[in-house]
């Protein structure tokens, strides 16, 4: 009878100390977990600002791949593409125009106006280092070119005989912009304004006890 009392004895304190032990692999399970997504979101961080447009050498861009084969011709070879015949010649939505290469915004439509002659025109552009002017001899009166300031792209002409206060009249191809609605900007405002997770946030998550990041996630 002591024997089997004994026995039960030690049962009871052998599954006592398992217990006691439980919390402490759950937390370290939990503390894992932490550190796990840790690097991950990091990463997610590097990657964000490795693809912000004004970091990125755009010279090293395949365009051929990039672009259409009519917006290349356009863009990298300083085409022209056919008047009337074109996607925003008589298009007046409100929204922006932005490079169709690397996306930097050009113009407001706002700024845009009917010139008759057959391309999207504009009579300013969306801010002074939006643009870049070069002088274009490729006709027998010179004229001067307008390429998009971050990417190099080929836009169009800018002439003096527009009919607003401005005196300008920015002759573009259509294939080299992209149009971007009022609603579209309106919901990338509001992205933007969300908090973005940093290295800073990172670290302090991963010095948190497990306790801790599980009562939050208890949280309604």
């Amino acid at each position: 009878m002591s024997k089997m009392l004994s026995l039960m004895a030690l049962v009871g304190l052998f599954a006592a100390i398992v217990h006691a032990q439980e919390p402490a692999a759950e937390d370290k399970t939990a503390k894992a977990e932490v550190k796990k997504s840790a690097p991950a979101a990091k990463d997610a961080a590097g990657k964000e600002a490795v693809e912000d447009p004004e970091k990125v050498d755009w010279s090293q861009v395949d365009w051929r791949k990039k672009l259409t084969r009519l917006q290349y011709h356009i863009m990298r070879e300083a085409g022209t593409e056919r008047p009337f015949r074109n996607e925003f010649w008589d298009f007046f939505k409100p929204g922006q125009y932005r490079c169709a290469g690397c996306g930097a915004p050009l113009f407001e439509s706002d700024a845009k106006f009917d010139s008759e002659c057959g391309w999207p025109s504009f009579d300013q552009t969306i801010s002074d280092k939006a643009i870049t002017e070069h002088v274009d001899l490729k006709m027998l009166q010179p004229r001067t070119e307008i390429r998009c300031r971050r990417c190099e792209a080929h836009l169009g002409h800018v002439f003096n005989d527009g009919p607003t206060d401005t005196g300008l009249r920015y002759c573009l191809n259509s294939a080299a912009m992209k149009f971007v609605s009022e609603k579209e900007l309106a919901k990338s405002n509001k992205k933007d304004k969300k908090p973005k997770t940093d290295a800073k946030t990172v670290e302090n998550a991963e010095e948190k006890p497990a306790a801790a990041v599980e009562s939050e996630g208890e949280k309604p």
